[in-house]
């Protein structure tokens, strides 16, 4: 019993802390693999959009450690002919290769064509998706590229709702068909978001689909669950009256979702194709126009409400809350003088077409434009006129200088402390005291004299003694 008790102390314990530190020591905070975070670096750049995502993660590290099989070729190949890439591959390793087939052919919905070793290799890489594609959008929120963290979110969400770079958004309502994005492309009025669907009356909703009681049910059902959202906000300074070039403003961001309750929480979203349950991520952004004039403005003949990469990101924050009522705050520092313009954009990372934007306009004074008057308490006025802490120190060495410098003028050129006849050191000490004042000044004048006059007198005694001696 002593002998296992003892190999199990001494050999299995540090050796499960040896194979957890080996294990753990390739991750980061955010549980990527370093390897990963390092090749997105290098690889996105602020011109990366949709169309290189799929590859992007089909050559990160988690995915390229996936299991290979010998049938996967033949598999591959199958599935190859009915996919469609819509960007030409960069990577020929074939573990890449074959990844990159699985997100095009999950993104198409072509989940029936693949092998059940395929489906179950698909499943995994989707997992590891969702951690791989925050990654991207926290590398592209750093360098303030907003175009491309807004392509980062929509290929995650092509991720959770298998929808294709030029799909209808109309696709994620529950039995949604292409023959029924015909039905609704005839109908007079025009439906081309999910937020022009969720608008929708239910009987607006029913004459347009012709769906079976069933069906139509479960539609209801996911107009409620996702429902629609308002978005508010508002820029300001805390404490003050008006914003100056310097402060640090802060925009309050209020979203409600309408179709929830008081006390009620959102659940996962609906996501048949995704294997895991996916809960609702929403990412603010507030964003100003670049100051470096380029090519990438946008254009107002544009009608879509993508922003291209002529706008930075001044700040961003992402949001888990799954309650009605959501409050953030973002703050940034006011650099401008004069009027300002922010757009504030909430993206959500489950559902594609119910974005909401805000645009906040505001006013900043300049630093001598405007001066702000700071309140000062009547006690706190004297206190400029006291002494620091450091010039009370360096106050008491200049004091303990002087003292050193007294002492040394007082030492013969020996060295030694000098000592006056008939005295101690300490009489000493008073009497060069006393002699600083005028008074003592001229009692030592005098006593110098007689002490002068004294010793005369002893001279000349001596003097006849020694020639009576003589």
């Amino acid at each position: 019993i002593l002998c296992t008790f003892f190999s199990f102390l001494i050999f299995f314990v540090p050796m499960t802390f040896i194979c957890y530190y080996q294990r753990t020591k390739n991750f980061a905070a955010n549980g990527v693999m370093i390897e990963t975070l390092q090749f997105l670096g290098y690889y996105v750049t602020e011109n990366t959009r949709l169309k290189a995502c799929p590859e992007l993660l089909a050559a990160c590290s988690e995915s390229r450690c996936m299991l290979t099989r010998d049938t996967d070729n033949e598999h591959i190949q199958r599935l190859a002919g009915q996919v469609i890439e819509h960007k030409r591959r960069s990577f020929t390793l074939p573990v890449v290769m074959k990844n990159q087939y699985l997100v095009w052919a999950h993104m198409q919905r072509r989940h029936n064509l693949m092998s059940p070793e395929l489906r179950s290799d698909c499943d995994e890489l989707l997992r590891h998706s969702m951690k791989i594609t925050q990654a991207m959008i926290e590398i592209a929120c750093m360098r303030e590229w907003f175009a491309t963290a807004q392509a980062m979110i929509d290929f995650r969400r092509c991720l959770v709702q298998a929808l294709d770079i030029k799909s209808s958004q109309l696709l994620q309502v529950p039995h949604f068909t292409e023959e029924t994005l015909e039905k609704i492309r005839k109908h007079k009025t025009e439906i081309t978001t999910l937020s022009d669907f969720l608008a929708l009356d239910a009987e607006e909703r029913k004459e347009i689909l012709g769906m079976e009681p069933e069906e139509f049910l479960d539609v209801q059902a996911f107009c409620q669950h996702v429902g629609e959202i308002e978005l508010k906000a508002s820029v300001e300074v805390e404490d003050e009256s008006e914003i100056v070039v310097g402060d640090v403003a802060t925009v309050t961001v209020r979203m409600m979702r309408k179709a929830m309750r008081e006390n009620e929480a959102t659940g996962p979203a609906h996501a048949p194709f995704f294997p895991d349950p996916k809960f609702e991520e929403w990412w603010f952004f507030l964003v100003a126009p670049s100051e470096k004039p380029g090519k990438d403005k946008p254009s107002k003949a544009s009608s879509t409400e993508k922003t291209s990469a002529a706008t930075r990101i001044v700040h961003f924050e992402r949001v888990m809350d799954r309650e009605r009522y959501v409050e953030e705050q973002l703050r940034f520092q006011v650099t401008n003088p004069g009027k300002n313009t922010l757009v504030l954009h909430a993206h959500c990372d489950a559902y594609a077409g119910i974005d909401k934007k805000v645009e906040l306009t505001f006013h900043a004074h300049g630093e001598e434009e405007f001066k702000r008057q700071l309140p000062m308490h009547k006690d706190d006025e004297d206190l400029d006129l006291q002494p620091t802490l450091f010039q009370q120190w360096m106050g008491d060495l200049s004091h303990a200088d002087e003292s050193d410098e007294e002492e040394e003028e007082d030492r013969p050129s020996g060295g030694a402390p000098m000592r006056r006849r008939g005295g101690r050191p300490d009489e000493r000490d008073k009497g060069h005291a006393e002699a600083k004042s005028p008074a003592g000044k001229s009692e030592a004048l005098g006593s110098r004299e007689a002490g002068g006059a004294e010793d005369k007198d002893s001279d000349d005694g001596s003097g006849e003694s020694s020639s009576d001696s003589d």
